[in-house]
């Protein structure tokens, strides 16, 4: 198999270079959508907080191991305290398994937001991903998805109660609503600017976007605004995806970008690249994991080892 796919990389090399040249050769108009202005990291006294999560899972003959994990880093700018959530268990195979641990993931996400915000008062909960996603990305039709679904919403209404302390930041979108390119917006920030600097916003409404029903809170989130921009904190750094959940004007923005400047480590937030490091659930550790249950049961993959 492998010769074959080498066979076909000789063959084709010249014809994939040439499509990625001709995406190199477009011509986007960047200029009209970036501000290259310079703006101070924030010198207020904050107490800043950033989360993320983790999943893995290990499969058995007969059933799954899985782990679950969140953790929210807090720093007030002399101490660094930590929020966690984990599950670990076993259950029975079955479908959208994956889905479900990632709804869980996401559940235990917002929980520590929540628990950030209104226990440790803290100013701005950083998340990594997008929460106009988590929003209106549909759940799969099964009857214990659906539940978890339900969960993952009523949480997500209560941290939008706190809507102006929320910041959304994201390495990677495939959106493209400032170039209509099949190309991806944030590519073609990347490919075509290296300077410092931050996009002009675009609004979306979460009622624009989804033409169904919401499970539970519907008039509540199909009445939420979205501010979208792109931002690169130093000149040839990555290019950051920020989504806030509310409408925000230009000195609004330029405030939270000061906000993510002022521990930004390389170009990206130091607290949520720590809480990512810190909360990643490898290979390795489920299976070192299982060990530790004592659970050694075949899984019906050593004959091909």
């Amino acid at each position: 198999m492998l010769t074959s796919l080498y066979e076909e990389a000789a063959k084709k090399k010249g014809l994939i270079q040439e499509e990625i040249q001709e995406i190199d050769n477009s011509d986007f108009d960047i200029n009209k959508f970036w501000n290259f202005d310079y703006i101070e990291p924030s010198k207020d006294k904050l107490k800043i907080a950033a989360g993320d999560g983790s999943y893995s899972s290990k499969k058995f003959l007969g059933f799954n191991i899985y782990a679950v994990a969140a953790l929210g880093l807090i720093f007030d700018g002399d101490k660094l305290d930590s929020i966690e959530n984990i599950e670990l268990d076993a259950t029975y195979h079955q479908k959208f398994f994956i889905d479900k641990l990632r709804a869980k993931m996401s559940i235990f996400e917002i929980e520590n937001a929540i628990k950030a915000i209104e226990k440790n008062k803290v100013d701005y909960y950083m998340i990594d991903g997008s929460l106009l996603g988590d929003i209106i990305r549909p759940a799969p039709n099964d009857n214990d998805l659906q539940k978890l679904y339900i969960e993952k919403l009523d949480n997500l209404a209560n941290i939008l109660k706190y809507k102006h302390k929320m910041i959304a930041v994201s390495k990677t979108s495939t959106t493209n609503d400032y170039f209509k390119n099949n190309i991806p917006d944030m590519s073609i920030f990347e490919r075509f600017n290296k300077m410092e600097g931050y996009s002009n916003p675009i609004y979306l409404n979460v009622n624009s976007q989804v033409k169904r029903e919401f499970l539970i809170h519907d008039s509540f989130f199909k009445s939420l605004d979205f501010t979208i921009f792109y931002i690169r904190i130093d000149d040839y750094k990555n290019i950051l995806k920020v989504e806030l959940p509310y409408k925000a004007d230009k000195d609004e923005i330029e405030e939270i970008i000061s906000i993510i400047k002022r521990d930004a480590v390389e170009g990206y937030p130091y607290l949520l690249k720590k809480a990512h490091q810190d909360v990643i659930i490898r290979h390795k550790d489920i299976n070192d994991l299982s060990k530790i249950l004592g659970l050694y049961e075949k899984t019906g993959r050593e004959m091909l080892n």
